[in-house]
């Protein structure tokens, strides 16, 4: 619950756009570390309601997003001085070690904001920026069950009756921007992804109100007319906007700062990108090597090709082959492999898991109309006992055969036995229910996306190594790692090297033995949400090679290593960087992973990197800063 203090604060800072900076700015830090952090938390909440209901949190439900010229200049400015104070509360000798955490991961934040609404411009010059928060506006409102349905409703219908107003922001910001800085291909992007959400606003938000009472149906289908109306107005802006747009959807020059902010990784992207390339010919060489030694049994064959790439085809081919018929044998194969990752892990011991279980599993629901892909929903923070929501990809009953047997050769059975340990158990479901648990919500909100998913990466290959599954099952992993490591090296070329298109075809066909619709995907990915897509690599190398290293300290000492103890343990801290869990499973002497090597001309000409009781952790000390963002737009009139 908030406390009246940080209540007053938050509305405060409403009226007065920036009256609430002097907190931040000049309140002694060490003193006042929570303070500094929930005010953050409300003002953050306050700029983007919808991501207060994503939380679990339901006093903001009605409202959504008002990025006006004047609020958004405020948000930067703020922004900017929570940044400095955060970095204070990193280096004051009074700041506990939780606080120090905290604030890294809120500088972080802090710094990415700045980023986004100052250097890079989002708000005027990606048209991306605007349709994700329209997308996302009322998802958490119509899946989850956290308060009774028509009342649910009632805030939905409260918030999309407002989207009208942020379409208009939307075109008055955008149409400011530079043509030349805008990417036609990100317009088209964004126009379709307008069109769609009018659609489901003229046609699934009434069918999600159905046996509803006549009030309630009536306002959903009233606000949802408007939306729509004004979502197909901001489409026909945007095909406007694609004709005047020259410019490129790749990061650039502001790559590398991004890619900082993001991952939190110091290493140069040149030496990121050389390691990738290393990872990826090491791990192609370990599944050519894997699949000749189950070759005869998997395949029924004496002989296997003798060429890497045609042998890693062939097997992934035969990986693809046994898949369901239908949408209801793909959900009582998920059902039944979560139910038998929940038996493993309990009667192995391997980790404590979240008891009572809070979790389901289903299709996507009816009303989102092809709106909403599978996914992971989990509880929020603010209300961290309430159900995670597995929703699974589907194709429409209606779709092509040739659509149809495509979807279900790509979740095939060994994807969906090697992918649930990653998403499920012990991956993304144990770890998210256990940072909404825990007593920081700051870590739950502001997670290190790439502890999050090199720990969904690691769960696969520790199950597999408990005997979860079989020949088929790893080969599956191994298709998974490849494609992991093709990501990054993807996202880097895409955005620092103009990697193009047909270029990103061929090399995931090629190299990473990906179909079509993935490596298409793989350019989408990269063009605008990059660099989420180096968390893989980055993440499994960060794991694994602590649980690496931890195993071979144990070793070196004569001592047992148990599996239970470092699971539990990358849990305590909460999603926070890797390198904090090293120090404390190390020591804080305790070596960071490898440097890279220099590699050969031949490839990128970069570096190649490599991985890399509980001793008390120093204290984390505040990442290198970015140059100043620069304000896109000047300051609104007083």
């Amino acid at each position: 619950m908030k406390t009246a203090a940080v209540f007053l604060f938050a509305n405060i800072a409403n009226i007065a756009g920036i009256a609430g900076l002097g907190l931040m700015a000049s309140a002694p830090a060490p003193a006042n570390a929570a303070t500094f952090q929930e005010a953050y938390l409300e003002r953050y909440f306050d700029m983007y309601p919808s991501r207060a209901t994503a939380a679990g949190r339901h006093d903001l439900d009605t409202r959504l997003e008002d990025l006006s010229p004047a609020r958004r200049h405020a948000w930067l400015q703020f922004n900017l001085a929570a940044a400095a104070g955060f970095r204070r509360l990193l280096t004051a000798p009074s700041s506990t070690f939780d606080d120090r955490l905290d604030a890294e991961l809120l500088l972080r934040q802090a710094e990415l904001e700045a980023f986004e609404y100052g250097k890079q411009a989002r708000p005027v010059l990606d048209p991306l920026f605007w349709t994700g928060l329209m997308e996302g506006s009322t998802v958490f409102l119509l899946v989850r069950e956290d308060l009774p349905r028509p009342e649910r409703l009632s805030r939905a219908a409260a918030r999309v009756a407002l989207l009208p107003r942020l379409a208009a922001q939307a075109r008055t910001a955008l149409a400011a921007g530079d043509p030349a800085r805008i990417a036609p291909e990100i317009c088209a992007l964004a126009a379709g992804n307008v069109r769609d959400s009018a659609s489901f606003y003229r046609q699934g938000f009434l069918q999600a109100a159905e046996g509803e009472s006549p009030e309630i149906r009536e306002s959903v289908r009233a606000a949802g007319e408007k939306a729509a109306a004004a979502l197909d107005e901001f489409a026909g802006f945007l095909d406007g906007l694609k004709t005047k747009a020259k410019g490129q959807p790749r990061l650039g020059a502001d790559y590398a700062a991004r890619f900082r902010l993001v991952t939190g990784v110091d290493q140069p992207v040149d030496r990121v990108l050389a390691g990738a390339v290393a990872a990826l010919a090491a791990r192609r060489t370990e599944a050519a090597a894997y699949g000749r030694s189950v070759w005869k049994d998997v395949m029924g064959e004496p002989e296997p090709p003798t060429d890497d790439s045609e042998l890693l085809r062939r097997l992934f081919e035969r990986v693809s082959a046994d898949r369901a018929a239908n949408m209801d044998e793909l959900m009582a194969d998920y059902r039944k492999l979560v139910a038998d990752a929940f038996d493993l892990v309990r009667t192995k011991g391997l980790m404590a898991l979240p008891e009572p279980t809070t979790l389901h599993i289903d299709r996507s629901p009816a009303f989102f109309s092809g709106q909403a892909i599978g996914g992971v929903y989990p509880a929020g923070p603010y209300a961290p006992e309430e159900k995670t929501l597995f929703y699974l990809p589907a194709v429409p009953d209606s779709a092509p055969a040739e659509e149809k047997a495509a979807f279900f050769s790509d979740f095939n059975h060994h994807f969906n036995v090697m992918i649930t340990p990653h998403e499920m158990v012990p991956g993304h479901y144990v770890q998210l229910k256990w940072a909404a648990r825990h007593r920081s919500k700051v870590r739950a909100l502001f997670s290190d996306g790439v502890y999050v998913e090199g720990w969904g990466t690691f769960s696969e290959r520790l199950l597999l190594d408990q005997g979860w599954g079989g020949p088929l099952d790893r080969l599956a992993h191994l298709k998974k790692q490849i494609e992991n490591i093709a990501r990054t090296v993807v996202d880097i070329r895409v955005n620092t090297r103009g990697m193009s298109r047909e270029q990103v075809l061929r090399f995931a066909r090629d190299e990473a033995f990906q179909k079509e619709q993935f490596a298409g995907n793989l350019w989408m990915r990269a063009i605008t949400s990059s660099p989420q897509l180096t968390f893989y690599y980055l993440g499994d190398r960060e794991v694994q090679g602590l649980f690496d290293d931890v195993r071979a300290a144990k070793a070196a000492k004569g001592e047992p290593f148990e599996v239970k103890t470092f699971l539990d343990g990358m849990m305590e801290m909460g999603p926070v960087p890797v390198r904090h869990y090293r120090e404390r499973m190390l020591g804080p002497q305790a070596p960071r992973l490898p440097e890279i090597p220099e590699a050969p001309a031949s490839h990128d000409h970069m570096s190649h990197g490599g991985h890399g009781g509980h001793a008390s952790p120093p204290p984390p000390t505040a990442p290198a800063t970015p140059p100043a963002p620069e304000t896109p737009e000047p300051p609104p009139p007083v």
